[in-house]
C-alpha cells in the first residue's frame, strides 16, 4: 500500500521495510522454494509476474507488506570495522552471506533499535518520524530474511464511534499486559492517547471501513528460524496497524500441520 512504502519500522532484531522492486530478485528465488510455496498455499511465478505483482501491491490499500532485514546481517561502518566484517549496533558480530546489496553503512544510515531512542523520541515504529534512511534499501537486500503482511479487510459486525475508540484501546491494553517485559514494553511503547489523532476529538466523526487484517508471516531464511523472531515481528506490525491503520481485529490461517505457526500465535501471542 502507498501509505507504508515510505516507512520503516525499526525492533529489536530486524528491521520492516516496504516491499520494493529491488527485493524482487531475492524474494522471487524464495518463492521456488517448493517448502515455502507450501507453507505459504502458494503457486510459483515468473519474475514478469513477480514484478507485476509487486506494482499492484504497492497500490493495493488492502494490502500492507513489509520485507523483513535481520540486523546481524546488515554491515556497518565503524572506527574499530574496516566494514569486511557484519557487526550489529550493540557490538555483536556475526556471519553475513554476500550477494549483491552487500555494502556497508555508516551506522547512522541505520535506524536504531528502540531501546537506543530518546525517550523524547520516536519509537521507530511508528509512522510520522521524521529521519531519513534513503540508502537503507538498495544497501541491504543481502539482509533480507522473509516478509510480513497485513491483509485489510471490513468486519462483519458495526460499531460506533464510541466502541471502535474503546476497541483501539483494549488492543493496546492486551500489548501492555500480555507481554510485561522490557524489551516488549519498549518495542511497542504507546503514543500519549489515541485522541490525540483526531485533532483533539474525542469521538471519531467517521470510522475506518477496513478494520480488521489477516497477519501473514514468512522466515525464508533457514538460518533465521527458530530464532524466536517471530512473536517479535507480529507484535511489531500489530502495534503499528493498530496505531496507524485503525486495525481493531486480527486473524490468521495456519495448517493443522504448521506447528511452529500454531505455537507462536496460540501460546506466545494468545490468538483463540
Amino acid at each position: 500500500m502507498k501509505s507504508n512504502y515510505e516507512l520503516c519500522l525499526s525492533g529489536h532484531r530486524c528491521i520492516l521495510v516496504p516491499y520494493r522492486p529491488e527485493h524482487l530478485p531475492n524474494y522471487h528465488e524464495w518463492m521456488q522454494d517448493p517448502h515455502l510455496l507450501e507453507a505459504t498455499a502458494s503457486e510459483p511465478l515468473s519474475m514478469e509476474e513477480e514484478i507485476e505483482m509487486q506494482k499492484e501491491w504497492m497500490e493495493d490499500e488492502r494490502k500492507c507488506t513489509f520485507i523483513i532485514l535481520a540486523r546481524d546481517l546488515i554491515l556497518i561502518v565503524t572506527e574499530q570495522n574496516d566494514a569486511k566484517d557484519p557487526i550489529q549496533i550493540d557490538g555483536k558480530k556475526e556471519n553475513a552471506e554476500g550477494g549483491e546489496g552487500n555494502r556497508a553503512l555508516d551506522i547512522e544510515d541505520i535506524p536504531p533499535p528502540p531501546h537506543l531512542i530518546d525517550e523524547n523520541g520516536d519509537t521507530g515504529i511508528i509512522a510520522g518520524t521524521k529521519k531519513s534512511y534513503p540508502n537503507l534499501t538498495e544497501m541491504t537486500t543481502h539482509a533480507m530474511i522473509g516478509d510480513i503482511n497485513l491483509f485489510l479487510s471490513e468486519e462483519e459486525s458495526e460499531y460506533d464511534s464510541d466502541g471502535a475508540l474503546q476497541q483501539h484501546h483494549q488492543i493496546h491494553h492486551y500489548f501492555h499486559n500480555s507481554h510485561p517485559g522490557d524489551r516488549n514494553r519498549n518495542l511497542l511503547r504507546i503514543c500519549d492517547d489515541f485522541n490525540n489523532s483526531s485533532d483533539g476529538n474525542s469521538k471519531a466523526t467517521s470510522k475506518p471501513k477496513l478494520t480488521q487484517a489477516e497477519l501473514d508471516i514468512m522466515i525464508a531464511k533457514p538460518s533465521h528460524r527458530h530464532k524466536n523472531l517471530g512473536t517479535e515481528l507480529c507484535l511489531q506490525i500489530m502495534h503499528y496497524g493498530a496505531s496507524n491503520l485503525h486495525i481493531r481485529r486480527y486473524f490468521v490461517k495456519i495448517h493443522e500441520s504448521n506447528t511452529s505457526s500454531l505455537k507462536l500465535f496460540r501460546d506466545k501471542l494468545g490468538f483463540v
